[in-house]
């Protein structure tokens, strides 16, 4: 084991530029009482089970307010298995008990109550690390948490439709079409910090099936007008896969003249009233029927569209039960938990959209609001009054820092001005501008005239030419086929390029940059395009969409044309600015690689897909320039399972650009949640360790090996900042500035963490990224220079002239992960809906996966792209 000691950065010897102290509301409650109440802990097992999180939440409900009220007064329930209460339950069995229940979409179902043997769950050992008596998360600890999740949570996931985590109502919904509408609600989560436990409540949003009658709602879904008869669809039709799929597990209300029963959908018949099956008679015998004859004599109803699809309730080899979808409602409060279409995510995203000022009301509330939050009803909820537990029902204030924004250099060293987290380039020239020999054009518009692109691309040419770069010759022009002749298009355009540019007969160098133009509406083709530049021909693309060309003019197409200029500058390996701050260039004195690793996951509940892991890394001096590299694994495995071989391979190609080994590595890794930091964090750092022996083995390097910090970006949490002065905040959007740092009030008492808005909010309420430092022999743990850094790396995102909300190589790391489409055969349909395979939440087995056939699918970027930054 090598002694780093004195390798490592002490506080002292890093600069740091200036910081000033800046007081915010952070959107976290205090719990002022922690219960002192102890509880027993029980298993609940249900017979059969029952997989929909609600159902069960309203089972116990059921057992607590009908069916042995005396028994589970104010029992705490986690919606999966496990129970809670203070006193010991009198079950008919001492220690267990059974009860059944009549379940919608189950039948009778048994409840299994069992007291778990052990010691009773208290608050000592969670009190004592919040005061730094047990330094360590131990079981305990967090045991305790988890019960605070509950008490505070209970009360709100009875009453309405939620996710565990956040509840939601339909007071200010908002239609989609397409069969769903959008809920608000509230997130909850109890979160420990240094001294303090807090209630962290955000707003939040869910996409609900739309409740009502069955043939209405697929009417909608398929965006057809007209009445029911349009549904008489055949098995396997475009219309039958979408519906099939849309309402795959959702529970239907059957409306029947003396009862209404509920039940969920595991398929759709076609003609379902013509479903013929056989019918038991009274003298045991059987005979023939429809679904149509049955409903008439049993129920005296006649169906009005016999020849419609209808609905499947159970499958099996003559055990099917057909429904008529013209009897069918369906039920509310049903969360669709897919993917939303792309045209429904936008209409997400604005419907989720708050200013600072209104975001922070909704969360705190008035008495009389359409929506009540939970912080108007701690203070009168069974369960936390139950618990003893008591809760502030104002907002924390926190004491967090202003960091001086990094300087930006462009060529000949001038400075560009930053203010909140934007600057211009107008008057620029690039640091580093690329030279363009020859380029083309492949026009797959549908509306533009050919003199409408020529100016555009003679705009282009003065943009990129204003920024230093030079462009020696005029591109070549082809007109593009579409999909299927993508290969062939760019081919051609390249040996045009060629041509017009005067290259010499045997010139195999393909053009700097072919530019692409789209349809509006052209995913396929660029799908296409990406994949023969990245992978196939290894050659530069820029796609434009035909919309961007037309709508422009004046200011804002030189605008547009100078963001283009970037990004083609940056894939021609030049460099578009340096950014510079005292921790920053500390750290770039010496020999070092930045590192930006992902894992992209298969949509929710897509098994037959993989996973694909990504890293990025720097290999210049000034952390700029970066390559990609990327993996298939198994589907949402989170840990990156050969990042062994992926740090070696970026170490090795550091070496041949730059002769010599790094002396630091800092590795930013995205997508981590806490529960993985201390398995998948250690194992990752220990991969990272075990490529720098080997290749410190195999060159036999006798310089010490590198330095390493290894840290966590997160972004899927719930902490936002408000100004407490709005002289403090952004005169546009109302959010706290660009540069604001705190761990201070908030930071976790078991690591090093911090919250970095390092972007000027545009709309709606910024969210800040959260850095948990889990290795660092760089900085021996002093985040100051750490949030310096990472404050900078924002800065460095070249398709952008402002700062990003993530350091620019994990933000790499995220979009090669994106990219994944453009590398797996066409044949393995990675990107088609209607070949993944959407698991069943009462499917207990893991299906199998054939990682070798996606592996052998999946082809890495073309050799000649590897130094370029196809990916930004």
């Amino acid at each position: 084991m090598i002694d780093i000691s004195s390798q490592t950065a002490s506080a002292s010897t890093v600069p740091l530029g200036q910081r000033r102290p800046m007081p915010v509301y952070a959107n976290a409650f205090d719990v002022t009482q922690i219960p002192v109440k102890a509880y027993e802990q029980y298993d609940v097992v249900m017979t059969p089970d029952v997989e929909n999180v609600r159902w069960r939440h309203r089972i116990v409900e059921r057992l607590q307010n009908h069916e042995a009220p005396k028994v589970f007064r104010l029992c705490l329930f986690d919606g999966k298995s496990i129970l809670y209460s203070a006193a010991p339950l009198d079950l008919p069995d001492g220690t267990s008990g059974n009860y059944t229940l009549v379940v919608p979409g189950k039948g009778r179902v048994t409840i299994k109550v069992a007291r778990v043997a052990g010691e009773t769950v208290t608050f000592d050992d969670l009190k004592k690390f919040l005061t730094g008596k047990i330094s360590d998360q131990t079981p305990k600890v967090s045991v305790a948490l988890n019960l605070l999740q509950f008490i505070i949570r209970q009360a709100p996931n009875l009453k309405y439709p939620n996710n565990g985590r956040a509840y939601f109502t339909s007071g200010g919904s908002k239609d989609l079409r397409g069969g769903l509408q959008l809920f608000r609600g509230f997130f909850q989560s109890v979160r420990p910090a240094i001294g303090r436990v807090l209630v962290n409540v955000d707003i939040s949003a869910a996409a609900m099936y739309k409740p009502g009658p069955f043939v209405d709602i697929a009417l909608e879904v398929l965006n057809i007008r007209g009445n029911a008869r349009a549904l008489s669809y055949k098995k396997h039709s475009k219309e039958w896969n979408i519906l099939s799929q849309f309402f795959r597990n959702v529970l239907v209300d059957i409306k029947l003249p003396k009862k209404t029963v509920t039940k969920k959908i595991v398929g759709l018949v076609e003609a379902a009233g013509r479903f013929p099956f056989t019918q038991e008679q009274e003298d045991g015998t059987s005979l023939p029927t429809t679904v149509a004859d049955y409903y008439y004599k049993t129920y005296n109803i006649r169906l009005s569209f016999p020849d419609i699809i209808g609905i499947e309730l159970s499958r099996g080899s003559g055990k099917n039960t057909v429904i008529p979808a013209e009897l069918c409602t369906v039920a509310a409060g049903q969360r669709y938990t897919r993917k939303l279409p792309q045209n429904m995510t936008a209409m997400m995203v604005d419907f989720s959209k708050f200013r600072p000022e209104k975001r922070l009301e909704m969360i705190v509330g008035q008495k009389g609001d359409r929506v009540q939050p939970p912080t108007l009803e701690y203070a009168t909820s069974p369960y936390i009054q139950d618990a003893g537990m008591e809760i502030s029902e104002k907002p924390i204030t926190l004491q967090g820092q202003l960091l001086k924004p990094p300087t930006i250099f462009y060529g000949k060293k001038q400075p560009a001005d930053v203010n909140n987290g934007a600057w211009n380039i107008t008057r620029q020239h690039l640091h580093s501008p690329e030279i363009i020999r020859a380029w083309a054009v492949v026009d797959y518009s549908l509306r533009l005239d050919q003199n409408v692109i020529k100016a555009f691309m003679d705009t282009l040419e003065q943009c990129c030419t204003a920024r230093g770069m030079s462009v020696r010759a005029k591109p070549s022009y082809k007109r593009g086929s579409g999909v299927g002749s993508v290969d062939r298009d760019i081919k051609e355009a390249c040996s045009l390029a060629l041509v017009s540019a005067g290259a010499p007969p045997g010139y195999n160098k393909p053009p700097e940059i072919v530019l692409v133009i789209l349809p509006q509406s052209a995913a396929d083709i660029r799908q296409d395009v990406k994949r023969a530049g990245d992978v196939t021909l290894g050659v530069s693309t820029q796609c434009v969409r035909e919309d961007n060309i037309a709508k422009f003019s004046g200011r804002q197409l030189d605008q547009y044309c100078n963001n283009i200029a970037i990004k083609i500058n940056a894939r021609l390996t030049g460099v578009n600015s340096i950014p510079s701050s005292p921790a920053y260039d500390w750290f770039t004195k010496e020999d070092f690689i930045f590192f930006g690793a992902d894992v992209g996951h298969p949509g929710p509940g897509i098994q037959n897909k993989p996973s694909v892991a990504s890293v990025v890394f720097s290999y210049d001096r000034h952390g700029v320039k970066y390559s990609a590299t990327s993996r298939v694994q198994q589907p949402r495995q989170e840990r990156i399972g050969e990042l062994g071989p992926m740090v070696y391979d970026a170490i090795t190609r550091y070496g041949k650009v730059n002769g010599k080994a790094p002396k630091k590595l800092m590795f930013f890794r995205d997508g981590l949640s806490e529960g993985e930091y201390a398995g998948v964090g250690e194992l990752e750092f220990q991969d990272i360790k075990e490529a720098v022996r080997r290749v410190w083995a195999e060159v036999k390097l006798k310089d010490p090996p590198p330095l390493i910090t290894y840290l966590i970006v997160g972004k899927r949490h719930h902490v936002r900042f408000f100004p407490t002065n709005p002289q403090d905040g952004d005169r546009k959007s109302g959010n706290v500035q660009a540069g604001f740092v705190a761990s201070e009030g908030i930071a976790n008492p078991i690591a090093k963490d911090f919250y970095l808005l390092s972007h000027g909010g545009i709309l709606g309420t910024s969210r800040p990224a959260h850095y948990i430092v889990l290795k660092d022999e760089i900085f021996n743990f002093d985040i100051r220079p750490i949030q310096e850094v990472a404050y900078t790396l924002c800065h460095a995102y070249v398709s952008a002239t402002r700062s990003v909300s993530i350091p620019a190589p994990v933000y790499y790391a995220d979009k090669v992960c994106a990219r994944a489409e453009y590398h797996f055969d066409a044949s393995l349909r990675y990107m088609d809906s209607d070949g993944a395979t959407v698991a069943s939440s009462s499917t207990c087995e893991k299906q199998s996966f054939n990682l070798s056939q996606w592996r052998s699918g999946y082809t890495q970027t073309h050799s000649s792209m590897l130094a370029r930054m196809f990916f930004a």
